[in-house]
């Protein structure tokens, strides 16, 4: 079943709070890019986080610009932000679909961990 569309915002929160490590900014400090969210099984979930200069934020809604898009269901979302699931798993075994720059889709893991 679905999870509800604060549960997902609540759990890419997570993201975009590894964004407040100095760590973090310094790493995505020249990384200016949108990373588009399709829920299969979730509409009103649909949103984007905007990556800027060290910084994040999730916005609602589709982003028409994005360079990396990924689709998944609301389910996996939540199961690769918590743990459960690795990113590497999930996409081997079809439960997330990526399209854009390979080597940007790898360094987005660090924040889903």
């Amino acid at each position: 079943m679905a999870k509800s569309k604060d549960e997902v915002m609540t759990s890419l929160g997570k993201m975009v709070e590894k964004m407040d490590d100095p760590k973090y900014q310094s790493r995505f400090a020249d990384y200016n890019k949108t990373l588009q969210f399709h829920f299969t099984d979730s509409e009103e979930a649909t949103c984007h986080i905007v990556f800027e200069g060290g910084s994040a934020k999730i916005v609602d809604g589709i982003a028409e610009d994005a360079e990396l898009e990924i689709t998944t269901t609301t389910d996996a979302i939540m199961a690769i932000m918590d743990g459960s699931l690795s990113p590497t798993r999930a996409f081997m075994g079809g439960k997330v679909k990526a399209k854009g720059p390979m080597n940007d889709l790898i360094k987005l893991q660090a924040l889903m961990k």
